[in-house]
């Protein structure tokens, strides 16, 4: 496992004593209670989190002779005067119509490490240079290993690389979870406030990526109950009763148990009234008091309960669930207005029974019934079955099958 650095790279500015050199002007970086008289906040971040490398990432207009002058001063190594005007004189030329192919950074990623590297790209003034750089950190990625820890800097460089590098990398953090690389910090370095405070606080915005992960975690329990992501968060804040409460309904609306749903959302829907400590999560509430609402819902009848949750299978494209909880719940609904205990397998078989009796065949709750078991049948079976409806076609009447199961039950007849 390696702890790795990306840093961008800026183009500094002008030294006062000699204009045409340019310069990072040293600062006292100070972290968690530290100071670091560097001209990279790069370099000071290397030696307080003892990493094993650094990816800079920058234009061709970047400061990449000044970070190996200071990194060949930093590792007692013998800086190459010939290379490094060569450098800044090429750099000098360079701008935003240059090839990312006109500098040489070998010798630099040398001096770097083996585990570090130099990552050139467009200044993205447009968005096909934005896509070019996002394709270039992406690449990044790749080259990093199993259960490495990452760290980013976004202090430097233009501040719409630094805003995109943050959101590319949440993007990454999920595209490649099977790698488990952990974003172990964010940081900037104050420079801002340096003469005021006599030295630049840097600052962990690690809470960033805590936000992006609040915010997958309530879309992913809204639109589809899935609220693994927000009970973990919940756990680690130290809510476990919370977490554990919404791990349980989350589970019972996965695999469909719906006397599991009742239970589970009336127990969350009771723990909700009662304050948290977590910030972000107290912002989340009402999203997750709606949430446990619907699936409450104590005052209808067992038909009518199986019939909404059907209708929010559908809603948020859960079709399998949704066409088996549809039929079950049509099977549900003739009990009740038959007086059978819906509860009993041989009162549900004979209702399936009834719905195929000749005065009952041609009723409509029954040819609803026709038309939604047999797409149930395919789903639970996993049946190739080219007579039955397509997939498009089910999806598409999903929603029809389910308002006109609406309005049957609101009649209380078989329709």
């Amino acid at each position: 496992m390696a702890k790795i650095l990306i840093s961008p790279l800026g183009t500094g500015s002008l030294d006062k004593n000699n204009t045409a050199t340019r310069k990072y002007r040293p600062a006292n970086y100070r972290i968690d209670g530290k100071d670091y008289q560097k001209s990279f906040i790069a370099s000071a971040l290397y030696e307080h989190l003892e990493l094993d490398g650094i990816i800079f990432i920058g234009t061709v207009k970047s400061m990449w002779e000044e970070v190996y002058e200071s990194f060949c001063k930093e590792k007692n190594l013998e800086c190459n005067a010939d290379y490094y005007c060569q450098l800044a004189d090429k750099i000098d030329q360079m701008g935003y119509r240059s090839s990312l192919d006109s500098l040489d950074l070998s010798l630099l990623e040398s001096v770097l490490g083996s585990k570090s590297k130099c990552i050139l790209i467009k200044y993205g003034l447009d968005q096909a240079e934005l896509w070019e750089n996002f394709d270039q950190i992406i690449q990044v990625i790749y080259s990093l290993q199993d259960k490495d820890e990452l760290y980013l800097d976004i202090t430097h460089s233009f501040r719409s690389l630094s805003v995109f590098q943050f959101l590319t990398v949440t993007f990454i953090q999920d595209l490649f979870s099977e790698k488990k690389i952990n974003i172990a910090g964010v940081f900037y370095g104050m420079l801002d406030v340096t003469q005021e405070l006599g030295y630049t606080p840097v600052v962990d915005l690690n809470p960033l990526f805590e936000i992006t992960s609040w915010i997958k975690g309530a879309y992913s329990l809204k639109n589809y109950g899935n609220g693994d992501l927000i009970a973990e968060l919940l756990k680690e804040q130290g809510e476990d009763a919370l977490a554990n409460q919404i791990a349980q309904l989350s589970q019972a609306i996965n695999i469909n148990y719906v006397n599991a749903i009742k239970q589970n959302s009336t127990a969350l829907k009771s723990s909700l009234y009662n304050p948290s400590q977590s910030r972000p999560f107290n912002y989340l509430r009402g999203i997750l008091e709606k949430f446990a609402q619907k699936f409450t819902r104590s005052s209808i009848t067992e038909a009518e309960y199986q019939l909404e949750l059907a209708g929010w299978y559908f809603e948020n494209q859960r079709y399998a669930t949704g066409y088996i909880t549809l039929a079950e719940a049509i099977i549900t609904y003739v009990c009740e207005i038959q007086g059978k205990n819906s509860g009993l397998e041989e009162a549900r078989n004979e209702m399936k029974t009834f719905l195929h009796r000749s005065d009952n065949k041609n009723r409509e709750l029954a040819q609803l019934y026709f038309k939604v078991n047999p797409i149930r049948t395919a789903i639970a079976h996993a049946l190739i079955d080219k007579k039955r409806a397509s997939a498009s076609d089910a999806i598409a009447n999903a929603e029809g099958y389910y308002q006109q199961a609406k309005q049957i039950f609101k009649t209380k007849k078989m329709g």
